[in-house]
């Protein structure tokens, strides 16, 4: 049993600091940006008044969004009733800024895709008029050397070279075959193929093949395709195949790969976000 002394020894606890009078909250509101407007005002009734006052976000708008202002309808200030009633209300000004801070949130660069080259191969047959298979390989697009284009660094263009195949297309009609492939491998297996597109399936007239190496034994000849849609709609993008050719038996050098939009190839993720709605 405690003695009365001891229980007069013991210290006291330190009482809670006061808040701070409700009367400040409208001196600092006007400092606050935004988000912190937008946090504060969660608090509490009281501090939902203070800082979603519609003079605040009213200010917001005129900084960040002034034409968005037009939006609003005109208000006769004097039927709007008190200062009190007004800051209690809902604040038109604050949906209008949020309603316009979320379309340029939009217009943010996407994030990257979750594709990566490295999970990407390309199997390219190229089939003569008659059937027969004049050149098929396959090969990893991380592997793929990007082609020699000026400013082709980060643009889906690869270009593979075939120098030491020695294949020779010949005259008359020729077809290319290009399909993407998306491999993956269990532990301790080797790669199989989990999903694929066909991205181009096209013939290559023979007087443009024949064309192209008329003038100093080298040329090249290329073929564009359109992309199928992925989904609803989508962005029309073309797959291009050009094979570059030497000598009258037009021996294959190398082939470039690439995705297009309106004669300009797209970068390496555009390409990838469009093959990952059909290999993911």
């Amino acid at each position: 049993m405690h003695d009365e002394g001891e229980a007069r020894a013991m210290p006291a606890r330190p009482a809670p600091p006061s808040p701070p009078p409700w009367e400040a909250l409208p001196l600092v509101a006007p400092f606050l940006d935004a988000a912190s407007l937008a946090a504060a005002s969660c608090v509490s009734t009281s501090w939902h008044a203070a800082f979603a006052a519609d003079y605040l976000w009213a200010r917001l708008c005129v900084q960040h969004f002034p034409s968005a202002l037009s939006l609003l309808p005109d208000t006769d200030s004097s039927a709007a009733g008190s200062d009190d009633d007004r800051r209690c209300s809902s604040s038109p000004h604050r949906r209008l800024f949020k309603l316009f801070r979320s379309a340029s949130v939009r217009c943010r660069a996407l994030p990257a895709p979750p594709l990566a080259l490295a999970d990407v191969s390309f199997a390219v047959d190229i089939v003569t008029a008659g059937g027969d298979s004049t050149l098929s390989f396959l090969v990893a697009a991380d592997r793929a050397a990007p082609a020699h284009v000026k400013n082709s660094a980060g643009l889906f263009l690869f270009g593979v070279d075939l120098s030491d195949r020695n294949a020779a297309i010949g005259p008359g009609e020729w077809r290319v075959r290009w399909t993407a492939v998306r491999t993956t491998a269990r532990r301790g297996e080797e790669e199989e193929p989990a999903a694929a597109v066909l991205m181009m399936d096209a013939k290559v007239p023979a007087a443009r093949a024949a064309g192209a190496v008329a003038f100093g034994g080298r040329g090249e000849a290329g073929v564009a395709a359109r992309l199928p849609a992925p989904g609803c709609g989508g962005a029309k993008l073309d797959a291009e195949v050009v094979v570059e050719l030497a000598g009258e038996e037009m021996v294959v050098e190398k082939v470039r790969l690439g995705v297009m939009r309106e004669c300009r190839y797209v970068c390496a993720d555009e390409g990838l976000r469009y093959l990952q709605h059909f290999l993911l």
